[in-house]
């Protein structure tokens, strides 16, 4: 039997498929080459973004939602009756444990205006007090525009002051209604402006919910109807109310 032609055969389907499989092996090698590298920028990435936050925020909120409840045979009392808005400024203070995410705390100071005039002779200030932890995610990492997203939980109080002074007398009167912010979510879009330092627009929805109301009166008048005094009591009518808030955050890596 003659197997010169098996041979012949044998060798050309050899000499066809050994460059298939070297073409295959060239692709697969230069695929893991490239993970490898691609996982070692990220690698390094996440090493940088790694460490401390600060970060401020301003902007401007509306009241959504009811103060307190309706009680029976009454009416609801809308936040937005005793507030018209609200110019927050807000200090982030956080940890980034890679790229993507970061773990802090926030502390917000707001300056309110009130929904109606003040009275005559007096002067009237509303101040929103904010504060609590965050948790927010960041897309993109090493991108020049990175989008994030966040949720953070905390307390808030809100506090209207009426002050007067005549004849070398004053007295100051301050409502305060305080209660837990079960959520706060949160999202936005950094700008890198370089490895330290970021800025963009920012959009945030608090929910919350008032429990107590307190009421202080700090009197240089001689007389009983203006006695000093400081109570708080629980509301029983609760409500849910909302602030939507949009401005623009700043934050420092260290």
């Amino acid at each position: 039997m003659n197997t010169h032609p098996f041979w012949k055969l044998a060798a050309l389907t050899l000499s066809l498929s050994a460059p298939a499989a070297l073409a295959s092996e060239w692709r697969d090698e230069g695929n893991l080459r490239r993970d490898d590298v691609e996982s070692e920028e990220e690698r390094e990435q996440s090493a940088e973004d790694r460490g401390f936050n600060l970060g401020l925020r301003v902007g401007y909120g509306l009241p959504v939602g009811n103060a307190v409840g309706a009680p029976d045979g009454g009416e609801a009392g809308k936040l937005s009756d005793a507030v018209s808005g609200v110019i927050p400024l807000q200090l982030d203070v956080g940890y980034s444990f890679n790229s993507n995410l970061a773990l802090g705390a926030y502390f917000q100071y707001g300056l309110g205006m009130l929904a109606e005039d003040c009275v005559d002779g007096a002067d009237c200030s509303v101040r929103q007090l904010r504060f609590g932890v965050n948790l927010t995610y960041h897309f993109l990492p090493g991108a020049k525009l990175r989008p994030w997203l966040g949720l953070g939980v905390g307390y808030e109080k809100l506090n209207v002051t009426a002050s007067a002074s005549e004849a070398g007398e004053s007295i100051d009167i301050t409502t305060s209604i305080h209660g837990f912010e079960f959520a706060s979510v949160q999202g936005g879009l950094d700008y890198r402006i370089n490895e330290r330092f970021s800025v963009g627009p920012y959009l945030m929805v608090t929910a919350a919910m008032y429990s107590t109301t307190s009421i202080s009166v700090d009197s240089s008048i001689d007389s009983p109807i203006f006695d000093e005094m400081e109570e708080s009591e629980g509301i029983d009518d609760k409500a849910v109310h909302l602030w939507p808030m949009a401005g623009v955050r700043m934050q420092f890596h260290f």
